[in-house]
């Protein structure tokens, strides 16, 4: 069993005092269900008799909050959490604090999905055109029971915009500090039964930090086919191209607050990056009764990614190399990976019983090669080889394949409670072939993911629900090579929650309160390992387990005195159940090996592993408290001001709970203006106009801390402490305005 501290409850004990009015003794029919679940296509009216925890975002309210990147349209949701990777587009997405605990590329555990496609994002960051998003839904809780691997802590499930039945053409532009430059073109088109839409969008920006210019083209084509009046079919295409620089790191708090900039500082892991996504879907949906479908959905996504990385440390004569050296980096990798596959599902309800079954198969395929850059050492020792320009480092190719099943049941027990039912299995298959050794490897794994809840309603207006669903996440081929006994890794989330609507202080109120409690079991990461000789390895195990737990609550109100109001807020505590066995490199950390750190006389080509034991620390990251409130003022009837205060609490940047992060709140300001005007033709057109300031008040903070070992500071020398001047760093750019204008005729 679980333990959750009296306090939680708290939540639906204050909910329920507010509306306790259930007549139990009502006569009732029994209702028929629907099962709402679906891998292929968003049902945003799930959020009725569901037992997890969801969020729906509309398009409506994407378009109304002009952001430059999903962290801003997904802050307003309680239990979410980002890192950002500088300006744009580097987001990565955590639900629940769970995350991979020390690198910026490691995967968070989060599946996205995007028109029924789970993207594969090696770092876990989210490629996406924002103007071309229809919908956005946020389910939390091990989500494997429909999304398959990797939604440890839930899913981000995206629908992009698709043709619409109407002819109309919209044009938008923007501007914005540091250089930031948008436009953007679409149309939509209808014939009969053929429609279709078309969007051509560009963004560039200089940046805030130095050398972190970076663009993003993109195309969209979209087309609805009515074959008849029960059945249709849809193809979407979404290319993007895009180019992104330096993130903006800097080492240490000193460099931060001397450099924020990143002019005269460190260089970030990666550079250079140019990315070529192209995506496309066909999906065909046929309903064979009024409460029966059928969906079915071949689909196939492209990355083609080149960048540089790791920064050079030692020259090919073993001198240290500086970061104003920028273009100092030992690798240029060309990746490539292409996902295709096809999912059937079927639904149909029999009264007060509905069913869902699906199929799922994919087949994804990675390559990649790695070469030197440049001539360059490992340590300044005249006895460590050297790398010469041009060898290659690496080359693979590796295979995935999954057959998978899944279903739903959904039970109406009694007209007022509804039980539910998921199951899922996957079979993956892993190959990998190292085409520099020829080594082989290969891996299978069978794991089943569930999820069972209910939903009792007590009135019209509220009902509860409880649940609990898994997640999981095999190990990658990479992982597995370094240690073919890694296991796969597994969530239980167990959820309680509050869905009502009721009246405060005059305000028609929605109120989602949920407590929950997560345990993610072994998780894996890297450890430093010895033979019995005493020799070094570096391999992934499965090290510890994490327990999440807190509350979250919503709320939203319509619009009273010309002002309405939404409110997230998260309590959060996260910390390692177990983690035993952690080694922190002071020094290099491929430098020769000493036993204590007294012994440590040359930090430079020498390195001392100091052992902890991270059990009860915090999970970096996770701030206990987060808030997000907004508040929006309808001035006149096509004018209003949203007023945004976003507030994280503070937490660690490491494992051994050492380095801390600052609390911060800010505050952000929008004015939108609606109206319709005569512009183009005979009819009105749409207008919106709209101006945004982030960061107000021009509070400085970092965007993104980590933490991990003894690190080479400004000119490359390791100086055999670990400290705040090891961390890494983005400083936030502070104040940034845009501003913009969008006429559809």
């Amino acid at each position: 069993m679980f333990y959750l501290s009296k306090k939680y409850l708290l939540l639906p004990a204050v909910i329920l005092c507010i509306d306790a009015s259930y007549a139990a003794d009502d006569p009732y029919t029994l209702r028929t269900v629907t099962t709402y679940s679906s891998a292929i296509n968003d049902r945003f009216d799930a959020y009725l008799q569901n037992p997890s925890s969801s969020t729906f975002i509309s398009g409506e309210d994407i378009d109304d909050q002009h952001a430059k990147n999903i962290q801003e349209i997904l802050r307003g949701i309680p239990g979410i959490t980002s890192d950002s990777y500088g300006d744009g587009d580097g987001i990565k997405i955590k639900i629940r604090g769970i995350d991979n605990q020390r690198y910026y590329g490691e995967q968070p555990g989060v599946a996205i999905v995007i028109d029924g496609v789970p993207i594969f994002e090696r770092t876990g960051k989210v490629n996406i055109d924002l103007d071309n998003i229809e919908s956005i839904r946020v389910v939390k809780g091990g989500a494997s029971y429909l999304y398959g691997e990797d939604a440890l802590a839930g899913a981000v499930i995206i629908t992009t915009k698709g043709a619409k039945a109407k002819n109309d053409i919209t044009l938008d532009y923007e501007k914005g500090s540091f250089g930031y430059n948008k436009e953007l073109l679409s149309a939509n088109f209808s014939q009969s039964i053929l429609s279709g839409r078309f969007q051509y969008s560009k963004r560039e920006t200089d940046g805030y930090h130095y050398l972190s210019d970076r663009d993003s083209e993109s195309y969209s084509l979209n087309f609805n086919l009515n074959l008849s009046d029960n059945s249709r079919l849809k193809f979407n295409y979404e290319g993007i191209d895009l180019f992104r620089d330096g993130n903006g790191y800097v080492k240490g708090i000193t460099q931060a607050k001397d450099d924020p900039k990143a002019k005269n500082a460190t260089r970030g892991y990666t550079r250079n990056t140019d990315t070529d996504l192209k995506r496309f879907n066909l999906t065909y949906s046929y309903d064979f009764s009024d409460t029966g479908s059928l969906s079915l959905i071949g689909y196939q996504f492209k990355d083609e990614t080149s960048y540089w990385s790791a920064p050079v440390r030692f020259d090919g004569l073993g001198k240290p190399v500086p970061n104003s050296s920028y273009d100092a980096y030992a690798n240029i990798t060309n990746y490539e990976q292409t996902q295709r596959g096809v999912k059937l599902e079927i639904k149909e309800s029999f009264g007060n019983l509905a069913l869902m079954g699906g199929l799922d198969f994919r087949d994804d395929q990675f390559e990649d090669i790695t070469t030197a850059k440049q001539d360059y050492k490992h340590s300044p020792s005249p006895f460590a080889p050297v790398i010469t320009q041009g060898t290659v480092t690496s080359k693979g190719e590796r295979t995935e394949r999954t057959k998978a099943a899944y279903t739903e049941l959904k039970y109406a027990l009694t007209d007022f409670t509804t039980l539910t039912g998921n199951y899922r299995f996957d079979h993956i298959s892993l190959n990998d072939e190292d085409k520099l050794t020829f080594a082989k490897g290969d891996s299978n794994f069978d794991i089943s993911s569930w999820r069972l809840g209910i939903d009792q309603s007590l009135t019209d207006r509220t009902s509860v629900y409880a649940g609990v669903s898994t997640g999981f996440r095999t190990p990658t081929l990479s992982q597995l090579s370094t240690n073919n006994s890694v296991d796969p890794e597994h969530t239980r989330n167990y959820e309680i929650g509050v869905r009502s609507e009721q009246p405060i202080l005059g305000w028609n109120t929605s109120i989602n309160g949920s407590i929950f409690h997560m345990r993610r079991k072994d998780f894996i990461t890297d450890v430093v390992e010895r033979d019995p000789s005493g020799a070094r390895d570096t391999k992934y195990d499965n090290i510890g387990d994490v327990v999440s737990q807190g509350v979250e609550l919503a709320l939203s109100t319509d619009i009273k005195n010309d002002l309405s109001f939404d409110l997230a807020y998260t309590y959060l505590d996260s910390y390692f159940k177990k983690y035993d066995d952690f080694y922190l490199a002071l020094g290099n950390s491929r430098g020769s090996e000493v036993s204590s750190h007294n012994q440590l006389i040359n930090p430079n080509s020498q390195v001392f592993f100091k052992h902890y034991d991270n059990k009860n620390n915090q999970v970096p990251r996770t701030p206990k408290h987060s808030a997000n409130f907004r508040t929006h003022w309808h001035l006149y009837k096509d004018f209003y001001l949203t007023a945004e205060a976003d507030y994280k609490s503070s937490s660690y940047a490491d494992e051994i709970s050492q380095e801390k992060i600052k609390q911060r709140t800010l505050l952000n300001i929008t004015a939108n203006y609606k109206t319709n005007l005569r512009v183009f033709g005979r009819t009105d057109s749409q207008i919106n106009a709209f101006l945004k300031i982030e960061n107000a008040t021009n509070k400085q903070y970092y965007s993104s801390v980590y933490g991990s070992q003894d690190s080479a500071g400004i000119n490359g020398i390791y100086d055999g402490v670990y400290n705040s001047e090891d961390l890494s760093i983005i400083v936030d750019p502070g104040r940034t305005w845009s501003a913009g204008l969008t006429v559809r005729f």
